[in-house]
């Protein structure tokens, strides 16, 4: 039974659970809409608030605080962050206004601010008269405060890759980082062709067309409600990006392999492969938390998987009784190249966790290389775009692990705008494109 709470509260809900105790965008709106139950049309208009104040975050706290007589910080957290998912929804549904400012004052009304909502009222409305006069930096005289303003992106991160990429470059990346993320299924082969999924959706109506990128991939317009249909339910898909999707192509997995995912969960590279495999075969499935396990074991169930054992463990060490013929290391990273899609990353990431994600990715690739058989194939993943994590990673490994070469097909994913490099292949988000992502195999020679 649904209920009736507004999308506007739940996002406020979510906000302030995650400025306060740093929960998960995604996580705490999952867990709202099981606690609340909302109708469908209040979710998406929730998940769209939350992951769009996120995205914005420094430009609508910088508006605000030309608007307030105190800084924002100053106020109660639910005032504040009512403010922000107004500023929001104002700055990209202006059609809207005068309606948002309603909406925001009666939000505070239901809090135990209420005497906030004269202020409320007169900042919004203040807004709307003179925004025109609100001074924003331009790129032009002022690039860096520019990206981390106007893209909401931090200092540390823009002046990282302003040293990699130059100027233009690293604008071009923090505008696609503030895109809406293409919406991308990836087809169940084993249970039916892409061409009969997109029969089928398009039937029921929704717009749905083949990717350029991927042979079973397909691209919709909105991925709302998409699990409440018997397509889901039935597991004729599962939702993933295409570059994710390329992965398990440069794995390129055979029916009858033994094959170990490292860092498996959720598990839509595990149950890729296993398609890929035709579900012949063994794929080992570890991950050290059991929650996690559970979500594997989940969607394996779901697409009807049968290949996959799952094992609750650190794949530093774990030591199978055999020697696997390839192996899948998506490592945990920085998540650099998915902000689009989880906006919250950039505002959780420090150049210290880069450091801490580097030596946790050099014992994964270390002890990885211990379990394959000569001749056998390992692939090295992150949706991140850092070099410490990439291409840094992989000429440390290979300065240490002569008996290991770099083998990527000359013709893999040309149809992409990618870095080909020396170490593996480098994609950057781009408007309408894939997510960040960087990819290589390697080969245990004798």
């Amino acid at each position: 039974m649904t209920n009736k709470i507004s999308g506007r509260s739940l996002a406020l809900k979510a906000l302030v659970t995650i400025e306060n105790q740093g929960a998960y965008a995604n996580r705490i709106l999952n867990s709202l809409f099981l606690q609340y139950q909302p109708e469908e049309r209040e979710k998406g208009l929730a998940t769209d608030i939350v992951y769009g104040t996120l995205r914005n975050f420094t430009l609508v706290d910088y508006l605000l605080n030309q608007l307030l007589t105190k800084n924002l910080s100053g106020l109660p957290p639910e005032i504040r962050n009512i403010l922000r998912l107004a500023m929001y929804q104002l700055i990209t549904t202006p059609q809207q206004d005068y309606a948002v400012v309603n909406e925001a004052v009666k939000l505070t009304r239901k809090t135990k601010f209420t005497g906030f909502s004269g202020l409320v009222n007169a900042v919004l409305r203040e807004y709307l008269r003179n925004k025109e006069g609100l001074a924003l930096p331009q790129f032009e005289q002022k690039s860096i405060e520019h990206m981390t303003i106007v893209h909401s992106h931090p200092l540390w991160l823009v002046e990282k890759w302003i040293r990699r990429w130059g100027l233009e470059a690293t604008h071009q990346l923090v505008e696609a980082n503030n895109s809406l993320a293409p919406f991308t299924i990836r087809t169940n082969t084993l249970l039916l062709s892409k061409e009969k999924l997109l029969k089928q959706l398009v039937a029921v109506g929704i717009e749905a067309a083949p990717s350029e990128f991927v042979p079973e991939a397909i691209r919709l317009k909105a991925g709302r409600k998409l699990t409440t249909t018997p397509f889901w339910a039935a597991g004729y898909f599962y939702i993933q990006d295409e570059a994710s999707m390329l992965v398990s192509y440069l794995l390129s997995p055979q029916p009858g392999e033994v094959i170990a995912d490292l860092c498996a969960a959720p598990g839509g590279k595990t149950t890729h492969l296993a398609q890929l495999m035709k579900n012949t075969g063994l794929i080992y499935a570890l991950d050290e938390y059991p929650h996690k396990i559970g979500l594997i074991q989940e969607n394996a169930h779901r697409l009807k998987i049968k290949v996959i054992q799952t094992l609750t463990a650190d794949a530093r060490c774990w030591h199978p009784d055999r020697l696997m013929d390839a192996i899948l290391l998506d490592a945990p990273c920085t998540g650099t190249g998915v902000l689009r899609r989880r906006p919250d990353i950039r505002w959780r990431r420090t150049q210290t966790d880069l450091k801490e994600l580097s030596v946790l990715q050099g014992e994964l690739l270390a002890h990885a290389a211990s379990l394959l058989k000569p001749q056998g194939r390992m692939v090295y993943s992150t949706c991140s775009i850092e070099s410490e994590e990439n291409e840094d990673q992989i000429r440390k490994f290979l300065s240490t692990h002569p008996n290991f070469k770099v083998s990527i097909p000359q013709n893999f994913a040309l149809q992409l705008d990618h870095h080909q490099l020396p170490e593996g292949i480098l994609i950057l988000p781009r408007q309408e494109g894939t997510d960040g992502f960087f990819m290589t195999r390697l080969v245990k020679v004798n």
